[in-house]
């Protein structure tokens, strides 16, 4: 175990590489073998570095049906899925958003999708918005798959990061309104150390921006739920949601991603990804926001503003997931009703 926390420290230190970042995964040449089986290279040296994680990573990935034998969790649905993200968009990583079936098989078949497309996957532990203990399930569930004779020994090499939930403050999974966090950092850190014992890093998906549990009330520094998940994470997965704050317009969402992206690298001082930011293309039913903009126009240019910012996200190391691939209305990169791009004839650059 000690060996797997240190490699973890390191390599996102940047320290692990003794040979061509081109040869790390999943930015690099590295390949999954097809067969589950391990790859010759160590562990230590099978990743890439975090200077290599900036910029567009891939989809959020929504497994919102709690039917664990629907065709949307099965191994047929996500890769063709996987395959399409990578060949149109050059996707890296696909982050599960709320897998709502607690059984060990729907992040098999994401490993194994991940595997056939020589992608990384994110896992997520369910939080069912706080209103039970579901998130048990699917952390066992999960812990299912890494300690699986078949699953375990390629799963470190596959799975990028396990969340402890998506907004898990936000929702108050975990006893967090009872008790302010208490026992929510226990079990962040319980899984941190479970995911690390096997090279995996852990942490949270979450905004910062909430004064008073994961910031300060003035907004100046770490709140004392924000300073509990920093101490037990190996990482920052931050929601940076313009669309919710209807104060911030569309002209103006650009200027608070780029303060936020500031706060917190200042701040939380942990290699970074956005794993969570939207906009809508029209009024979306599910996440209803009244604000001018909600066009597809507007969702262009939303997306276009962080395609432009290629070379910033570079300089601060820092990647970012379009949400969502499909499942979430007019959020959706995907048209519901014939399966075209909501933005035609677009690949996010590279720089």
């Amino acid at each position: 175990m000690f060996r797997h926390r240190l490699f973890i420290v390191l390599a996102y230190a940047g320290l692990c590489r003794s040979f061509s970042t081109a040869d790390c995964f999943p930015y690099g040449s590295a390949v999954l073998p097809k067969n589950l089986s391990i790859p010759d290279i160590p562990l230590d040296e099978w990743k890439c570095p975090p200077s290599m994680a900036y910029g567009f990573q891939g989809f959020s990935y929504p497994l919102e049906d709690p039917d664990c034998s629907a065709f949307s969790n099965s191994f047929e649905s996500m890769n063709a899925d996987f395959a399409q993200m990578k060949r149109d968009f050059g996707a890296k990583i696909v982050r599960l958003y709320y897998p709502l079936c607690l059984e060990a098989s729907v992040f098999q078949n994401a490993l194994k999708a991940g595997v056939a497309n020589n992608m990384a996957v994110i896992f997520q532990v369910w939080t069912a918005f706080g209103q039970n203990d579901d998130w048990k399930t699917s952390q066992q569930a999960i812990y299912d798959v890494l300690e699986s004779p078949e699953f375990g020994p390629i799963a470190p090499y596959v799975v990028h990061s396990i969340d402890f939930g998506s907004e898990p403050v936000t929702d108050g999974m975990d006893m967090i309104r009872t008790d302010g966090g208490t026992q929510f950092l226990k079990d962040l850190a319980s899984l941190r150390a479970k995911a690390n014992s096997y090279g995996i890093p852990a942490g949270i998906s979450e905004e910062w921006d909430r004064p008073g549990d994961m910031s300060s009330e003035d907004g100046t520094s770490l709140g004392p739920i924000g300073a509990g998940v920093k101490e037990n994470s190996d990482y920052c997965h931050a929601h940076i949601m313009p669309y919710y704050r209807p104060s911030i317009s569309l002209p103006d969402s650009w200027s608070y991603i780029q303060e936020q992206i500031e706060w917190i690298n200042e701040t939380v001082r942990l290699p970074m990804m956005i794993t969570e930011t939207q906009w809508a293309w029209a009024r979306n039913e599910g996440h209803p926001v009244e604000r001018p903009g909600l066009t597809v126009t507007g969702y262009t240019q939303y997306w276009e503003n962080f395609d432009n910012a290629c070379e910033m996200f570079k300089s601060y190391q820092v990647g970012w997931f379009i949400h969502t691939w499909r499942g979430e209305s007019t959020f959706d990169i995907l048209y519901p009703n014939n399966g075209s791009y909501v933005i035609p004839k677009w690949r996010p650059r590279t720089c």
